[in-house]
C-alpha cells in the first residue's frame, strides 16, 4: 500500500491558540452571554410549564418539550464550556474562576426547576412509555427516553435536589483543587516551573540523578500542600457517599457502572484480569528495562523513562499535524476529513504558558476544542494523535441529537486508544533500524501499561479510600500508604517515601471519581478492536479487514445509544468470551516480547 501524503498546510506553522470567538463569546464581558443567560431562563420557564403533564401528552406534544429541552442543553453547555475553556487558560486570573463558579451556580438552579423531567418520565405508566417509543414522531429520541424509562438515578422528585447539590459542593472542591494546582511552584536549578513544565522536565530528561531530582521536588511541594489536598479529597470521598445513599447506591462504583452502562461482573472480570497480569506484564517489563538501563531496580520517576533514545530532535507543530493527519489518512480518507475540520477551526490550544492547566483534553460537541501542553516531543504527538481521536469522535457521535449524544466514559476513551495505535503503527513502518523498532515499543508499551495498569492501580486505590472513609476522615499518612502499597503492587518495586504524595497529582480521583479504571477498560476493548484489524490468516500473511473503517467510523457514530458489547459485534468480537480482556492483554504481552528479542539483538542485556 502506497503511503498517503498530506500537505503541509501554512495554517499549520507557529503554536495556535484556540479562538473561543469561533464557537462561543468575544471575552467575559460579551453582551451575547448575558442574552444567552436570559434565554436560558425564558426556557426554563416555558418547560417547568409542563410540570405534571407528561401522563397526559400526546406524541406530537412531547416532541414539542424534546426540541426545547435539547435548546436549553445546548445553550447551557454553551455556556459552561466556554467558561471552562476560558478559565482552563487563565488559572491565576480570579476573575475566570469566579466568573466559571458563578455561571455554574446560576445553571445549577435553572436545572434545578426542571429536576422533574426525568422522575415525571420515569415514573410514567409502561402503556404510556410503549406509546411514546413506538410513535414516529419520537424516534429521534428513542435511545435518550429508554435510559430515562429504566433510569438509575430518577428515584424520587427529590433528584433535582441531589443534581443540584452534586454540581454545587462538587465542583466547589474540585476548584480548590484546581486553582491550588495552578498556583503550585517547583524549583529546579535555580529555576521555577509549573506543574505541567516540571511533569514534562521529568518525563524528557536523561539524566538519572536529574529525574530523582525532580521526583524528590514534586513530592516535597504536594508534602507541603497535603492539608489543602487531603481536605479535598476526603470531603470529595464524603460527598460522594452522600450522594450515593441519596440515590439508593449500594456501593461507591455503583453511579458509575450505571453511567457506563457495564455490570459490576465486567468490571471485576476486566480488574481482576489486570490485577493478575501484574507479574506477567507491568512487572516484568519493568524488570526489563532495569537490565536495560544497568540497575538493579527503577525508581518511580524511571518508569516513563525510555533507555533506547533514537533522536533528541525537537517535531514542530506543523510536523506534528502532518504525521497524525498521515496517520488517520491510511485508516480512512473520510475519518481524516473530520481531523483536518478540528484542526482548520482555531480551536486548538497548543503550547504550555502562564496560567494554562497541566495535561491534555478535548470538550465534546459538533465543535470539538483542544487544549494540549505541546513542547515537540515523540509523545506529545501520540498525545495529539488522542485528543484529535476524541474530536472526531465527538464530531461523529453529534449526529445522533443532543439527548443521545451520552457517550460513556469507558468507550469515550476507545476513540482516543485507537487513534494513538494508528500513529503508533505508522511510526513503525517508517522506522529504519531495529533500534529505532525498539525505542517505538517501549514507548508503546509504557503508554499501555500507563492506561491499563497503572489506571487500575489508581482504581484499587480509590475502592480502598472511598471503602475506608466509611469509618471516618482519612489521614494524609494513611492515604499516603495506601496510595504506596498499590502503586508498589502494579510497579513490583517500592515506590519510596520520595514519591508517597503523588497521588496529589491524579487530578481524576478528585474531579471524576471512577473514570481511572475507563481508561484500562478502553485499552482493552481497543486491543481487541486492532488484532480484528490486523488479521492474519491461515498461512501466516498480514491483511486487513476491508470494511474495517466504515464498522469503526460507525461504531463511533453510536456510542451514545448502544453498549459495548453490541458495538463490538459488527468486528466479529464477542465481549461475553471469559477470554476477552486476556486477549486485549496478550498485546502488550506480544510487544514485550518483541522488545526482549530486539534488546538482546541490540547487546543491550
Amino acid at each position: 500500500m502506497s503511503k498517503i501524503q498530506v500537505r503541509y498546510d501554512p495554517s499549520y506553522k507557529g503554536m495556535p491558540s484556540w479562538d473561543l470567538s469561533v464557537a462561543f463569546y468575544n471575552g467575559l464581558d460579551d453582551p451575547q452571554i448575558k442574552e444567552d443567560k436570559k434565554r436560558l431562563q425564558k426556557l426554563a420557564k416555558e418547560l417547568s410549564l409542563y410540570r405534571d403533564q407528561f401522563d397526559e401528552m400526546e406524541a406530537y406534544e412531547l416532541s414539542i418539550f424534546l426540541r426545547k429541552y435539547e435548546a436549553i442543553i445546548s445553550l447551557s453547555r454553551k455556556l459552561l464550556y466556554y467558561a471552562h475553556l476560558y478559565a482552563d487558560t487563565h488559572k491565576t486570573e480570579e476573575q475566570a474562576n469566579v466568573f466559571q463558579a458563578k455561571l455554574k451556580e446560576k445553571i445549577s438552579q435553572v436545572f434545578e426547576q426542571l429536576g422533574f423531567v426525568h422522575f415525571e418520565l420515569n415514573s410514567l405508566p409502561e402503556y404510556k412509555m410503549y406509546e411514546f417509543l413506538n410513535h414516529p414522531k419520537l424516534q429521534r429520541w428513542i435511545p435518550w427516553m429508554r435510559s430515562i424509562f429504566s433510569g438509575y438515578w430518577a428515584l424520587n422528585e427529590g433528584a433535582s435536589f441531589i443534581i443540584n447539590k452534586k454540581s454545587l459542593v462538587s465542583s466547589a472542591w474540585d476548584r480548590l483543587y484546581d486553582e491550588t494546582c495552578a498556583t503550585l511552584k517547583f524549583r529546579l536549578n535555580g529555576k521555577t516551573y509549573n506543574e505541567a513544565e516540571i511533569g514534562k522536565k521529568m518525563l524528557s530528561n536523561s539524566d538519572a540523578d536529574t529525574r530523582h531530582k525532580i521526583m524528590v521536588e514534586m513530592n516535597r511541594v504536594y508534602r507541603e500542600n497535603a492539608r489543602i489536598f487531603t481536605m479535598c479529597y476526603n470531603m470529595i470521598l464524603k460527598n460522594k457517599r452522600v450522594d450515593d445513599e441519596l440515590y439508593g447506591m449500594k456501593e461507591p462504583v455503583s453511579e458509575s457502572l450505571c453511567e457506563n452502562n457495564i455490570s459490576k461482573e465486567d468490571l471485576l472480570c476486566m480488574v481482576n484480569e489486570v490485577v493478575d497480569s501484574y507479574i506477567p506484564i507491568s512487572q516484568r517489563f519493568y524488570k526489563l528495562m532495569a537490565r536495560i538501563m544497568k540497575v538493579d531496580t527503577l525508581r518511580y520517576e524511571d518508569r516513563n523513562f525510555n533507555p533506547v533514545s533514537i533522536s533528541d530532535k525537537k517535531i514542530t507543530w506543523a510536523e506534528c499535524v502532518k504525521k497524525v493527519l498521515e496517520a488517520y489518512a491510511e485508516f480512512s480518507i473520510d475519518y481524516m476529513a473530520n481531523a483536518v475540520q478540528i484542526i482548520n477551526s482555531q480551536s486548538i490550544d497548543v503550547a504550555p504558558k502562564k496560567g494554562k492547566t497541566s495535561g491534555a483534553y478535548c470538550i465534546r460537541g459538533s465543535q470539538p476544542y483542544i487544549l494540549l501542553n505541546f513542547t515537540g516531543s515523540r509523545r506529545d504527538v501520540s498525545t495529539f494523535a488522542h485528543e484529535l481521536g476524541h474530536g472526531v469522535h465527538h464530531i461523529l457521535a453529534a449526529e445522533v441529537g443532543v439527548l443521545n449524544d451520552t457517550t460513556p466514559t469507558a468507550l469515550a476513551e476507545v476513540a482516543s486508544e485507537f487513534a494513538e495505535n494508528l500513529v503508533f503503527k505508522q511510526q513503525m513502518e517508517e522506522a529504519q533500524t531495529d533500534r529505532e523498532r525498539l525505542s517505538l515499543l517501549i514507548d508503546r508499551v509504557q503508554d499501555m501499561i500507563n492506561s491499563i495498569h497503572r489506571q487500575i492501580s489508581f482504581y484499587k486505590f480509590e475502592e480502598r479510600t472511598h471503602r475506608e472513609h466509611e469509618k471516618g476522615e482519612l489521614s494524609t499518612k494513611r492515604l499516603n500508604q495506601i496510595w504506596r502499597e498499590e502503586s508498589s503492587r502494579c510497579l513490583g518495586f517500592d515506590i519510596g517515601e520520595d514519591a508517597e504524595c503523588m497521588w496529589m497529582g491524579i487530578s481524576h480521583i478528585f474531579s471524576m471519581p471512577y473514570y481511572v479504571y475507563s481508561y484500562a477498560f478502553a485499552s482493552l476493548v481497543v486491543n481487541n478492536l486492532v488484532k480484528a484489524y490486523e488479521k492474519w490468516d491461515e498461512n501466516g500473511e498480514f491483511e486487513i479487514q476491508e470494511d474495517f473503517s466504515d464498522l469503526y467510523v460507525d461504531m463511533l457514530s453510536n456510542t451514545g445509544v448502544e453498549d459495548f458489547k453490541s458495538l463490538l459485534e459488527p468486528f466479529g468480537i464477542d465481549a461475553n468470551k471469559p477470554d476477552f480482556w486476556a486477549k486485549g492483554l496478550q498485546v502488550i504481552t506480544d510487544y514485550i516480547d518483541e522488545i526482549e528479542k530486539l534488546a538482546k539483538s541490540e547487546g543491550l542485556i
